[in-house]
């Protein structure tokens, strides 16, 4: 029985790890890039490469960018009364689009029992640093309006309680079950506009 290179398998393997590439996606990545142009393929892995060179984790946001701190806390514009809570760095992007002009705080994920994630496996310590030392007037917590979203939120809720600061949610009309890198700006727009007061 033939068997595959190991080279292919050892690709098809490293594509597979990717989120939401599945075998066949993975197995069908790997042909591609062994049929084009070598100089396109090697393009692909130069861009990973530069990319992992350049972007670093922001020390005071946790967002990803070319510099530390990056482009939004440098800043001076932005309005420093508000800090948006979020799950991942893609969802800066979208909330930009809003026309938000405020600061972020990336989560870097979110709880979830299942999985094992923990407050102490987020960005939640820093978060906690932060809003007592710069003292916000509000601390948007814009996790997505899932099971674990909803529950990040509570239990971020908990722990912003003791240091006195206004904790809102955003408003319900992002779809829930639904990510927000998935709802349309006017949507995101809405539920940022309709945000509202959490009671613990």
């Amino acid at each position: 029985m033939a068997t595959r290179d190991r080279t292919i398998e050892n690709l098809i393997e490293r594509l597979h790890r990717l989120p939401g590439v599945g075998p066949k996606t993975a197995e069908r990545l790997a042909f591609h890039l062994m049929r084009v142009e070598a100089d396109e393929a090697l393009q692909l892995a130069r861009a990973i490469e530069q990319v992992r060179a350049a972007v670093k984790t922001c020390s005071r946001c946790c967002n990803l960018d070319a510099q530390d701190p990056c482009s939004v806390c440098s800043d001076p514009a932005r309005d420093r009364t508000m800090l948006l809570v979020i799950e991942d760095p893609r969802e800066v992007v979208r909330f930009e689009d809003t026309g938000y002009r405020g600061l972020y705080h990336v989560l870097q994920g979110r709880l979830s029992q299942i999985e094992g994630i923990r407050p102490e496996d987020l960005t939640t310590d820093l978060l906690l640093r932060r809003v007592a030392a710069d003292r916000p007037a509000e601390v948007c917590l814009a996790t997505n309006p899932d099971l674990e979203g909803e529950g990040t939120a509570r239990v971020l809720l908990e722990r912003l309680a003791p240091l006195g600061v206004k904790v809102t949610r955003l408003a319900r009309g992002l779809p829930a079950g639904s990510t927000i890198a998935q709802v349309s700006r006017s949507i995101l727009a809405d539920a940022m506009e309709g945000r509202r007061p959490l009671s613990s």
